[in-house]
């Protein structure tokens, strides 16, 4: 298999978090990874409350830093995190299970800390990139 270069990385999966959600947005397709494993409804609300986790970590620009070095920001940020979802309208008509909101807000920490590039090129989750889209299942627009 053929390494690929990291200015093509950038292109193919997205040079950071902003560009991922303004893919997502848009409509087009992300690549993505596969978090729940149990098929693709199940999947695409993962995937869906992902994209608006991270809307909301951009919106909010934690620092990545402060969050890591103080655990009282981090428990102030995650109870932020779990009441903008519990309040949006496009996350809770999915009804998520716990473990799907666990995936997602995990998915949508880790493109934002560290960039979909950096996630995608991830050895450990190298056997489940997907690509997934706003849009799926067709009308889907949420």
């Amino acid at each position: 298999m053929t390494t690929m270069s990291a200015e093509k990385a950038l292109e193919f999966y997205g040079a950071n978090a902003v560009e991922w959600l303004r893919r997502w947005d848009a409509g087009e397709f992300v690549w993505t990874i596969e978090m729940g494993g149990l098929g693709p409804g199940y999947e695409q609300c993962i995937q869906i409350t992902c994209a608006e986790t991270l809307r909301f970590l951009l919106e909010k620009q934690y620092l990545v830093l402060k969050l890591l070095a103080e655990p009282e920001a981090w428990r102030a940020a995650q109870e932020e995190i779990d009441h903008a979802l519990r309040t949006n309208p496009a996350v809770t008509v999915l009804r998520l299970s716990g473990a799907q909101a666990s995936a997602a807000k995990n998915l949508a920490w880790n493109l934002y800390k560290d960039g979909p590039t950096s996630v995608m090129l991830d050895e450990r989750v190298k056997d489940r990139h997907i690509q997934a889209s706003r849009n799926f299942p067709e009308g889907r627009t949420a």
